[in-house]
């Protein structure tokens, strides 16, 4: 688990969050399995309520629009949620423009300068490298 404090945040802050990641997976036109896969388990580190998430899960198909969930959303939070949006947009394999664009206003909304969003995209990068590396390990 990280030690952000997502649990620690209102259970309206934690549904914002996860339809947040709901946008990025659904930005480029196609969700993939990968996509929901690491939603569902982010929800759940997130302890979002199984009701809510029935709520949420609807918005694969229409999601919230990105400037909705930001409006005044808390920097810290916005923080938590950009460093989770990377690894979703990520997950199957590239960044998509529409993805970048929405990573973009995460970023801003949290006060992360484009430095910051660069550095922040090549950890998603090292990570998913790093957790690759188990599979040869275990060959």
């Amino acid at each position: 688990m990280f030690p952000d404090g997502l649990v620690h945040r209102t259970p309206q802050e934690r549904v914002r969050y996860a339809e947040i990641l709901v946008f990025i997976a659904a930005a480029d036109g196609a969700l993939v399995r990968e996509e929901i896969a690491m939603i569902e388990a982010m929800m759940g580190r997130a302890m979002i309520h199984p009701e809510s998430r029935l709520t949420i899960r609807t918005g694969f198909e229409q999601p919230i629009p990105i400037e909705q969930a930001l409006t005044d959303i808390d920097p810290a939070l916005a923080k938590i949620t950009l460093r989770d949006a990377a690894l979703v947009a990520a997950v199957d394999g590239d960044y998509d423009r529409k993805e970048l664009t929405a990573l973009r206003k995460i970023a801003k909304a949290g006060e992360v300068s484009p430095k910051q969003l660069s550095e922040l995209l090549d950890w998603v990068s090292a990570g998913w490298e790093w957790f690759g590396e188990a599979t040869s390990i275990l060959l």
